[in-house]
């Protein structure tokens, strides 16, 4: 009787140290939802304080309409769950910021802060050794503990092949599902560099599109308990515990789309004028000279900022070729209608997956989790596409539904989160210690069951160089680069980033702080409560 009390006794501790919570002894699911490029701009963002859309669409009324044809479905998931308003990436670049995000171990630590040639990480030599080669990712964790794990799309920078999509390690199976809307059509807009347009004829639909393709694989998986794609099958169970990873390649250069979401975001409706465009010019007024390199200006002989050499501004003078009158802004124009609808095309296939999700019987016991692996600049300080510190580039969507705190639904948090915190997270949930101590990011559970609670991390990013580094508070933010200069701003006061304020007296103390904690950040240290 004695040993069967204590064999009871064991079996309760092991379901509690492994996450006992909505069936039997088994820890939540998760489905992980990746999306490249995405701009934190429609759902919950249109609506922010330095939205890009507030400038497109300075009518809140159209404003509204234009979020929702563009992200209904990422608003759905924000209804349901919690969105973090102030995420960053660990470095606003694909390969690394994937990299970080899935091994816990941050750019300036690895060396990995560039896109680095398409190098799989695995493979990249930092200071003369792979740092990381043998790193544990986290599904690679978890399938030693007994999960199954699944991934389809781009969750990393080298997706398309089955070796550089991390298998046999990461992946109890992987595949590429692929699909074709016909033919594409490019924009007589789209210059050096970018590349946009129609993709098939006009009677071609998003449900034909590569993404959503995927999504609706792995919304059969999780309907049907199975999907088979090219003699490969994904099979999930009430007997074992998954993680499933769909990767979104939309919006992600070039920007194609079919005619059906094209058409949700007709030019004429947006406002898009040279005062825009000197207001951006502008902004480089105070940045320092080593961050003209990232953006599309340069100096004139009176040290003024002007149109540079950038792929924003290869695209207005390509414009201006086609069409003296404006061409430029047309060209603008014709560009961001191709960005919204490639938004959208990620969009619909959200909401496929989120369809799977709550038609299975998984719906509340799976820990949903969508990222965008970086932010996306579309003209702010003439810069566009990703690679800088600036928020445009850097800041990401970043939402968490957790069906262990419906108390959250809906809510949102203002506390500066990365998206180096994914990986302690998702093991807390499971149950599971961390498996390397160069895992340093930080549990998000208690912002899950309170997005007001006590936080004191700040996030933080490195892109370019070890030494280019972000650091940001709620109140405020530090971009420090490698040759010593700065950038300051107080961000709930100037959200765009329009007022550099580093050296100024009046903001000396802050200044420090903000020092204090990069420097904490760099070491890996504790913060200060």
């Amino acid at each position: 009787m004695k040993s069967l009390i204590l064999f009871f006794l064991s079996v309760f501790s092991f379901s509690l140290a492994h996450g006992s919570h909505h069936k039997g002894d088994r820890p939540l699911n998760v489905l992980m939802i990746a999306i490249d490029d995405l701009k934190p701009i429609g759902s919950v963002f249109a609506e922010e304080p330095g939205s890009f859309l507030k400038y497109v669409y300075p009518d809140k009324k159209l404003r509204t309409e234009v979020a929702n044809r563009m992200t209904p479905n990422i608003q759905r998931l924000a209804d349901q769950g919690i969105t973090f308003m102030n995420a960053y990436c660990a470095s606003p670049a694909c390969n690394p910021s994937r990299a970080a995000l899935m091994t816990g171990i941050r750019p300036h630590k690895s060396g990995l802060t560039t896109n680095a040639g398409g190098i799989f990480f695995r493979d990249f030599m930092y200071a003369g050794a792979r740092y990381l080669e043998n790193a544990q990712t986290i599904p690679q964790h978890l399938r030693k503990h007994g999960w199954y794990t699944a991934s389809t799309g781009k969750i990393f920078h080298r997706w398309s092949d089955y070796h550089h999509s991390d298998n046999p390690l990461s992946w109890t199976d992987w595949v590429n599902v692929t699909s074709n809307a016909g033919e594409r059509v490019p924009s007589k807009w789209e210059s050096q560099g970018l590349a946009w347009g129609q993709e098939g004829d006009d009677d071609a639909e998003y449900t034909l599109l590569d993404d959503y393709a995927k999504a609706d694989f792995m919304a059969r998986t999780l309907e049907t308990g199975s999907a088979t794609y090219e003699g490969v099958t994904f099979k999930v169970s009430e007997d074992q515990p998954f993680f499933l990873a769909l990767g979104i390649f939309r919006p992600h250069l070039p920007f194609y789309a079919t005619k059906d979401l094209l058409d949700l975001f007709p030019v004429e409706e947006m406002n898009v004028t040279y005062d825009m465009l000197e207001m951006f010019k502008n902004d480089g007024d105070d940045v320092p000279e080593f961050a003209f390199k990232w953006s599309g200006m340069e100096r004139d002989e009176r040290g003024d900022p002007i149109l540079g050499r950038d792929r924003f501004t290869t695209m207005l003078k390509h414009g201006l070729s086609i069409d003296k009158n404006q061409g430029d802004l047309k060209g603008w124009k014709n560009m961001l209608m191709h960005y919204f609808a490639s938004c959208a095309i990620a969009d619909r296939a959200v909401g496929r997956i989120l369809d799977g999700l709550e038609n299975s019987s998984h719906a509340d016991n799976t820990l949903v989790i969508l990222w965008s692996d970086h932010g996306y600049a579309l003209g702010e300080k003439l810069h566009l596409t990703k690679f800088a510190l600036w928020d445009p580039a850097n800041q990401v969507n970043f939402f968490i539904k957790d069906p262990r705190n419906p108390q959250s639904a809906g809510k949102r948090s203002f506390r500066p989160v990365s998206l180096i915190d994914i990986y302690p997270t998702v093991m807390s949930m499971a149950g599971l210690h961390l498996p390397d101590p160069r895992i340093t990011g930080h549990d998000l559970t208690p912002l899950l069951e309170n997005p007001n609670a006590p936080w004191s991390v700040p996030a933080q990013s490195t892109y370019g160089d070890v030494s280019n580094n972000m650091i940001r508070t709620e109140e405020r933010k530090l971009i420090q680069y490698v040759d010593g200069t700065r950038e300051v701003y107080e961000m709930v006061k100037d959200p765009e980033e329009f007022d550099n304020i580093a050296g100024k007296r009046s903001v000396a103390k802050a200044e420090t702080q903000l020092n204090d904690l990069l420097e904490i950040a760099i070491e890996e240290g504790a913060y200060p409560d």
